[in-house]
């Protein structure tokens, strides 16, 4: 009875170990990478390996030998009879069939291998503003319980085999990853790193204010001065202009890209690979035009780049204001960022006063007084942050101003005024001196004609010199 369990036992686990190698297992590779077809059986060296039921390799005795499927003998290769796996390099989408793992007509293993590939037109260094377009090919263009999408930073930007991606910018490239999912929780990711080619567009404004000079940065995402050529891409011409009329060409020779010295403008990025920025010494306020034409390969793309100089512009600074006057502030610039506004602020108190984002001027009135009249700045602000800023200084007119002429009109009615009250006080001096001058010879008279009176009598009167005086 024993005998009979244990040989039953012996009999399924042998079926059942038979059937679980015979397994038929799908495994998901990518073109021109290396997979492993497991066999997972150990034998003494005679193994042989089918592909879609023609003779691919097999090894008598540690004696490799291959058929006619298999042409590039050497991608093919099974390093260990302990289990007999298959390993088939640099694969290729014609390698996508059925592989067996057999001894004769005892199939081991089966695997069936599905092999891809993505194609990346035009290349994977492209330049900005080209169209982008990913295919994911295979040798069967349907196969049963496939899921294809494709992603870039977590995103899904397409739920197909083909992803087109139009006019690319330089933040547009990066990892884009094609997820690959079958029936059964077999799943494959392929990714393709793409590089986009070009310059920044930031800044598109750079503020000023008055005549100073200016650069305009024009920064590249390769090493536009190191060398000719990056990745294929070749920098064949490039200019700045103004209004339509180009006042600086791009200076390219023998490995250099530079632009020439001219009476209005230098270069300013000499010892930076990736910059090719432009002084302007005498720079206008207005938009600027700035243009390179790339070549990589045989496909040439001319790029273009805007940049605004936004000149900064406030009143004359002013002295002559009377106190309490009411006087308006007014600056303005010919473009600016819808985020960023115009404020005015005084040093002397902190004062601040701002416009709304965007708008290109901003007036504000201030009533002339002790701290009124200072110092104010007008700022472009983002923020805290002032970009650029423009000084003027009011000054309330003083009294003892040499320079006004209101203080030399009250000047002159003064000393009038003086003179006539010296002339008025001259006249009265002048008339009590007169009246006291007929008095007194008036007094002296009457004296006189006493004196005469009384000595005629033999009387002589006392009278008080201070009656008369």
């Amino acid at each position: 009875m024993k005998e009979r369990i244990f040989i039953i036992c012996f009999t399924v686990l042998y079926f059942h170990t038979r059937l679980s190698l015979a397994s038929s297992a799908k495994v998901l590779a990518e073109a021109g990478k290396r997979v492993t077809l497991r066999c997972d059986t150990e034998t003494k060296g005679a193994i042989e390996w089918r592909m879609d039921k023609e003779f691919l390799i097999k090894y008598i005795r540690s004696q490799k030998y291959s058929g006619t499927k298999a042409k590039d003998k050497s991608r093919y290769s099974v390093p260990s009879h302990m289990t007999n796996n298959l390993i088939v390099m640099n694969l290729r989408i014609a390698d996508s069939g059925t592989y067996t793992c057999q001894n004769g007509n005892s199939i081991f293993r089966t695997v069936e291998l599905f092999v891809f590939q993505v194609s990346i037109h035009p290349s994977a260094n492209i330049l900005s503003s080209e169209d982008l377009v990913l295919k994911l090919t295979s040798l069967s263009s349907q196969i049963p319980g496939l899921q294809v999408s494709w992603e870039k930073d977590g995103t899904v930007k397409s739920g197909g085999p083909i992803l087109e991606e139009n006019n690319m910018r330089l933040n547009s490239g990066g990892t884009y990853v094609c997820r690959i999912k079958m029936d059964g929780g077999n799943s494959l990711d392929i990714t393709s790193n793409i590089k986009v080619l070009g310059f920044y567009d930031n800044p598109p404004i750079v503020y000023t204010s008055g005549k100073n000079p200016v650069t305009i940065p024009w920064t590249f995402n390769f090493p536009i001065r190191k060398k000719i050529t990056y990745s294929d891409i070749h920098v064949e011409d490039g200019s700045i202009s103004y209004s339509s009329q180009i006042i600086g060409k791009l200076s390219v020779a023998e490995g250099s890209v530079s632009w020439p010295a001219t009476s209005d403008s230098k270069d300013a990025s000499e010892t930076s690979s990736d910059h090719l920025s432009i002084q302007l010494l005498n720079p206008k306020s207005g938009k600027y035009q700035m243009h390179i034409g790339l070549k990589i390969g045989d496909r040439r793309k001319n790029l273009t780049r805007e940049v605004c100089v936004a000149s900064l512009t406030v009143p004359d600074s002013k002295n002559d204001f009377s106190p309490d006057t009411i006087v308006p502030l007014q600056c303005r610039v010919t473009c600016m960022d819808s985020y960023r506004k115009l404020c005015w602020h005084q040093l002397k108190t902190g004062r601040e006063m701002c416009g709304q984002e965007g708008e290109l001027s901003f007036t504000t009135e201030v009533t002339t007084g002790n701290e009124t009249a200072a110092t104010w700045n007008c700022s472009v602000t983002d923020g805290k942050e002032r970009l650029v800023s423009a000084m003027v200084t009011l000054e309330v007119k003083s009294f003892l101003d040499l320079s006004s002429t209101m203080f030399w009109v009250l000047l002159g009615v003064g000393i009038f005024i003086f003179l006539v009250i010296v002339v008025i006080i001259t006249i009265v001096i002048a008339r009590n001196r007169r009246l006291r001058r007929e008095r007194y010879r008036a007094w002296l008279l009457e004296n006189i004609h006493q004196k005469r009176r009384c000595e005629c009598t033999g009387f002589a009167p006392k009278r008080l010199k201070s009656d008369y005086v």
